[in-house]
């Protein structure tokens, strides 16, 4: 490299290839590095669009990536000028035409802008980057891909990803909308000497795991490892184009604390199936497809013809092309291993005691006795407990009294519930019943034939 000292010493190389399927013999990878102001640039592309659009979108967006960190003035970080060229290369690849079929071109992306301080890492799409440190690999990239989504959501395992039937489904690339968002690490990433940036395109990664990758990386050339890592994805199938670029560093970023090296980003390469697998057999080409949430703004793609990959374009073209309709997309299966199916159990099962607790009690309210209240009558003072004889014959004639029984011995019984008895003031009984009765506000037909005899008996009133 030149004695630019924001350059980084390093060993570089990079192998690219059309892969075995015989319908894809046109390379729409795109890869280069540059030594350039704000540091070693390095670039994979991964074109789709079917033939000469993928690979015209590809171009396109490296080149435009490689002029604009170029043309970067020297006040620009790194990080700010590797973010404005891919931006501008969306804004380029945005611009392209659609073919008669509707089929807008786009492009993956992943970069590495290695400086003094440090390495910035960039990526659209399911392009990855590696880093191999100490002996041992890390994925620095997160697939924008529909596959990595379900392990995320944890619909499916990640072990399961690379033989699902949408593993060649993206969630993101450039040139499908106007504007792109760009996933850039917030810092650089620290190395040491020894160190292995690996760049590359999903063709690579489908077919070689991660172990595999750290095998021969770290144990030979650049150049001898990009090498052998396309023949190993060829040997397996080659169902894509595929592209290895390999940065050893041969020096340390110029920083204090060593442990800030990337050591501790999950693993997140999914193994590739045994050799055997129908994987490695047949077109497998990426197409974008829209969220898991549907996002109505979601670009959608299907397969372009001559065993190529084009994206249809959802969104209104910057010409005079109609947007096309989008593709729908079947839902995903609904998880059994997250906590939203435990809680959906617990939920069932309190409503179903709600609702027998509810059912018992209606079948005892409708089966269990009725009480009715019975009004209670209390005389008021002086009156007479009893009816006597008179008043029974006069308020209830139809009712016929019984004999009343002899008190116990020794017990007094009130003169006017003993016939026997006189009255209190000697008159006749008739008299002082009829006085009562009239006193105590008791009707007339009560007590007026009680005052007939009183007189028919020389009392007076």
């Amino acid at each position: 490299m030149a004695e630019n000292p924001n350059t980084p010493a390093v060993e570089i190389a990079f192998r690219t290839d059309p892969g075995r399927d015989p319908e894809k013999q046109v390379n729409e990878d795109a890869v280069f590095h540059v030594e350039t102001p704000h540091g070693l640039l390095a670039v994979v592309c991964d074109g789709m669009g079917g033939h000469a659009g993928g690979k015209e979108a590809s171009e396109l967006a490296t080149k435009t990536i490689r002029e604009i960190v170029l043309a970067a003035p020297a006040v620009t970080s790194p990080r700010d000028a590797l973010k404005v060229a891919i931006e501008e290369a969306n804004r380029r690849v945005w611009g392209m035409p659609t073919d008669e079929g509707g089929f807008r071109p786009g492009s993956t992306v992943v970069a590495v802008l290695a400086h003094a301080a440090g390495a910035e890492v960039a990526h659209v799409g399911d392009s990855r980057v590696y880093l191999l440190h100490a002996g041992a690999i890390t994925q620095v990239t997160k697939d924008h891909s529909m596959v990595q989504e379900m392990v995320d959501r944890n619909i499916i395992k990640a072990e399961d990803a690379a033989s699902h039937p949408d593993a060649n489904k993206i969630m993101r690339a450039l040139g499908i909308a106007k504007d792109v968002e760009v996933d850039l690490r917030p810092e650089p990433i620290t190395y040491t000497a020894g160190d292995v940036f690996v760049l590359c395109s999903d063709g690579l990664s489908d077919l070689v795991g991660a172990s595999e990758i750290l095998d021969l990386a770290g144990s030979r050339s650049a150049a001898q490892a990009a090498g052998q890592l396309v023949d190993l994805a060829n040997a397996r199938g080659g169902h894509d184009n595929i592209t290895a670029l390999l940065m050893r560093m041969k020096g340390s970023a110029a920083v204090t604390d060593q442990a800030t090296i990337v050591k501790t980003i999950p693993l997140t390469a999914h193994e590739p199936l045994p050799v055997s697998s129908d994987r490695g057999s047949g077109p497998r080409a990426t197409v974008l497809t829209e969220p898991l949430h549907r996002s109505s703004a979601a670009p959608v793609s299907t397969r372009g013809g001559a065993g190529g990959t084009a994206l249809q374009a959802p969104l209104a073209a910057p010409r005079d092309h109609a947007p096309a309709a989008a593709v729908p997309i079947a839902p995903p299966p609904p998880s059994t291993h997250g906590s939203a199916g435990r809680a959906a159990v617990i939920g069932g099962i309190v409503l179903a005691v709600i609702a027998l607790a509810l059912a018992g009690w209606f079948l005892y309210e409708q089966q269990r006795p009725r009480h009715h209240g019975v009004p209670l009558v209390i005389p008021e003072a002086g009156t007479p407990t009893s009816l006597n004889e008179e008043d029974a014959a006069t308020a209830i004639p139809e009712v016929t009294l019984a004999p009343v029984l002899a008190p116990p011995s020794g017990v007094k019984v009130p003169w006017w519930k003993d016939p026997d008895a006189a009255t209190p003031t000697g008159e006749p009984r008739d008299c002082a019943l009829a006085r009562w009765q009239k006193e105590h506000g008791r009707p007339a037909a009560s007590y007026e034939p009680l005052e007939v005899k009183c007189r028919a008996a020389g009392g007076k009133l």
